[in-house]
């Protein structure tokens, strides 16, 4: 588990104990949905006593629970989440436009934010025959194996860059994934210079995706995806088809979120 920083920790602002409990809610998983005290402790090398004091916070603010020893997150910690989407200004706004642009086209579309190496999606809509499960709000995927994780990161300086792709390991979903850290930096280029970043069958076997980027306040916050199944658009068609409708859409969601700040 990764802990703040020797930076933010030497900051007279900085808080440990709130910096211990956000670590403590971030160990908690699909994989690993329970924790025993002394786990957590050992993950986040810290003593017993400011690991029960952690969890004991976390308990009475109720964001845990403890059942025999080990403890879980309740569904309060949605909420942390759900404030995060809804301060957004293209996620609250971004809305009607992927519906209309979804039902439109016959895709799903949506808007991804990156977070550390993964791709994170924080607003959808679904077009109702192509409704992939496996992508949802709040789903998370390696940001190499993504077409809007390719458009995030080939935004980033060129420091932030290499020490995000620095000991990355590559894992082949498909045939299709992107083989190597040199390989994936080889395309950022190119992805950064024409705007867009293509997923052909990268992450999942049957699926095409083309993203672009979104630009708000002045940064590129997030990509705008358009997802859709190899047996409705080609590859050339994600340029020809999906690509002038899913620009103009980004360009629409920025003026409207542009209006907010």
């Amino acid at each position: 588990m990764s802990l703040p920083n020797s930076r933010a920790a030497d900051d007279d602002d900085f808080i440990p104990s709130l910096a211990n409990a956000l670590a403590a809610i971030e160990l908690f998983s699909a994989e690993n949905p329970e924790w025993t005290l002394s786990q957590i402790a050992r993950e986040l090398e810290l003593t017993p006593g400011s690991t029960r004091r952690v969890l004991r916070t976390l308990e009475l603010l109720g964001y845990a629970v403890a059942d025999e020893g080990r403890f879980r997150l309740t569904a309060r910690v949605l909420n942390l989440g759900f404030a995060y989407l809804s301060s957004q200004p293209f996620a609250r706004t971004a809305q009607p436009l992927m519906r209309e642009l979804a039902t439109r086209l016959g895709i799903t579309c949506s808007i991804a934010v990156l977070d550390g190496r993964e791709l994170v999606y924080v607003a959808r809509a679904i077009y109702g025959h192509f409704e992939p499960a496996y992508v949802h709000v709040g789903a998370r995927f390696p940001a190499y194996a993504t077409s809007p994780g390719k458009v995030l990161l080939a935004a980033l300086p060129g420091e932030e860059l290499d020490r995000r792709l620095d000991g990355w390991q590559i894992e082949a979903f498909t045939p299709n994934t992107v083989a190597t850290v040199d390989e994936l930096r080889a395309q950022l280029p190119a992805i950064r210079a024409q705007g867009w970043a293509i997923n052909d069958q990268e992450m999942f076997l049957g699926n095409r995706s083309i993203a672009v980027p979104l630009t708000i306040g002045g940064a590129q916050t997030a990509s705008i995806v358009a997802a859709t199944s190899v047996a409705r658009v080609s590859r050339e068609g994600l340029l020809t088809d999906l690509l002038p409708p899913l620009q103009a859409a980004a360009d629409e969601i920025q003026r409207v979120a542009e209006a907010l700040l």
